[in-house]
């Protein structure tokens, strides 16, 4: 066997994990991540662990935990460098009562709007408030 051959499997050998399954048994998946965020764990009638790892979900579909398993999902934001935006986050936020977080940090609010705690307690783009 070539010395590429074994570095090869050598390389394939560290990035695999082993996994619990859906059915509790263990299996080798790749351990590797993509790009971006998940969503906040939605609340799920059927618990399923479709997932074990992001190798196992097509195209840029992220594997994320739900209430009681895991799917595949679109991620919600772009892995970047943290943005602070100007402006501090309003003292008594106002708005709708959302309790799932919409945003993780500035950055992934449009134009100049801040990630802060809304009146529930979940961050979401909000308006600064300027001193």
């Amino acid at each position: 066997m070539a010395k590429p051959t074994i570095f090869l499997f050598l390389l394939l050998g560290l990035s695999t994990t082993i996994w619990p399954g859906a059915n509790g048994q263990f299996s080798r998946v790749f351990s590797a991540t993509k790009p971006g965020s998940c969503p906040p764990a939605r609340d799920s009638s059927v618990c399923i662990v479709q997932c074990n790892s992001d190798m196992q979900c097509a195209g840029r579909y992220k594997c994320c935990p739900t209430s009681c398993g895991a799917a595949c999902t679109i991620p919600v934001t772009q892995v970047r460098g943290r943005v602070e935006k100007e402006g501090q986050c309003p003292k008594s936020p106002e708005g709708p009562w959302v309790c799932t977080s919409r945003c993780s940090q500035d950055g992934d609010c449009r134009r100049n709007l801040k990630c802060c705690r809304n009146r529930c307690g979940a961050l979401a783009c909000q308006r600064p408030e300027f001193d």
